[in-house]
């Protein structure tokens, strides 16, 4: 048994091992010494090296071998001092948390070369940021991708060409033209199933509820599923705009409401059919008693007021005052609290001038 008193000392230039956590097999947590781990390298396979690739393009560094290897000597160090330190922290988990403090983490870094890890890098990176559910991708279409994005950045990438002229040689350099971020957007966006809502990308599922209230603002009714998607899609990708698409389809209102028409016109895409008859929208909330977001501008007794005849546009609109006289006198009132309290006042004035005691 050795003496515990007596100094334990290592071999002359031996360094003292140490330990990170990895997950074997089994998803289980082994202790692997770390030189182990970083001699692995050469070894990564494809899934690791995009996830190093991820890292650095999102911190605007362009993926190469010595900086791959870099990074995973800096991560597997990381996951070194976080097991002396008695947390069961691997080097993937290391690059998570430095991946999660990337501010933005936007694709900036476009270059000429690309590789399938970096490929699938900047793929996966603009997916995240505009909602693209990458399951949908099939190992073709990655494919598909690398060539295209390879061939793209090779025919805008930078040219540098050499000319003679009196005083020696001179450099011209031409700055590139591609922008790897919106390549892959683009490519991305045309892969969107227009006839699935379901598998929209979350920016183009948020744009989805603008266009749709822009549309139904105007009196757009007759697109179709995949027409509306396409908006959406178009407003997130920033092929259109919402100013555009309300200027589109107030013209298209215009058409449809002839009484509006020239205010419509008169600033195109600044107001909707909607906001332009509010007043009549606001006296059927009031004198109805209805809840202003279940009214809509093509209900029977709007649309009657506002377009008498339709779209001939030669009856003009029912002004306001007798909108409201309308709403009071029809059908409909009689189930309000202020006709049903009318009602019992009026009845309990006659009892008394009956004679009853009331």
């Amino acid at each position: 048994m050795a003496d515990p008193t007596i100094p334990k000392f290592s071999p002359k230039g031996a360094k003292e091992k140490t330990y990170l956590w990895m997950v074997n097999s089994k998803g289980e947590f082994v202790k692997v010494e770390a030189s182990t781990v970083r001699k692995s390298f050469a070894t990564l396979g494809h899934n690791d090296r995009v996830l190093l690739d991820e890292y650095l393009i999102s911190t605007n560094k362009t993926p190469t071998d010595a900086l791959r290897k870099t990074l995973w000597n800096t991560i597997v160090a990381g996951a070194e001092s976080e097991y002396k330190q008695g947390r069961q922290i691997t080097p993937w988990d290391a690059i998570q948390v430095m991946q999660d403090q990337v501010p933005g983490k936007i694709v900036n870094t476009s270059y000429v070369g690309y590789d399938k890890a970096s490929a699938d890098a900047t793929l996966n990176l603009v997916a995240k940021d505009i909602g693209f559910d990458l399951t949908q991708l099939t190992d073709a279409d990655r494919e598909a991708f690398l060539t295209s994005i390879s061939e793209e950045a090779k025919n805008s990438g930078k040219v540098i060409q050499k000319t003679a002229n009196a005083g020696g040689m001179e450099t011209i350099t031409t700055p590139t033209t591609f922008n790897a971020k919106t390549f892959a957007e683009n490519w991305l966006w045309a892969k969107v199933n227009l006839g699935n809502p379901a598998k929209l990308p979350a920016k183009a599922v948020a744009s989805l509820s603008t266009v749709k209230t822009i549309l139904a603002d105007n009196g757009i009714n007759y697109l179709g599923p995949a027409e509306i998607n396409k908006l959406a899609v178009d407003l997130a990708s920033g092929t259109t705009n919402e100013t555009k698409i309300k200027t589109e389809y107030a013209t298209i209102a215009a058409k449809n409401y002839p009484q509006l028409a020239e205010r419509l016109l008169k600033n195109p895409g600044q107001y909707t059919v909607a906001d332009l008859i509010t007043p009549y929208v606001s006296a059927v909330a009031k004198w109805w008693e209805k809840d202003p977001a279940t009214i809509t501008i093509t209900d029977d007794i709007i649309d009657k007021a506002v377009r008498p005849d339709g779209t001939a546009g030669k009856l003009p609109m029912m002004s306001v005052a007798d909108f409201v006289n309308t709403l009071k006198n029809s059908p409909e009132a009689e189930k309000t609290s202020w006709a049903i309290d009318g009602a019992r006042t009026a009845a309990t004035g006659l009892a008394r001038a009956m004679g009853f005691g009331v």
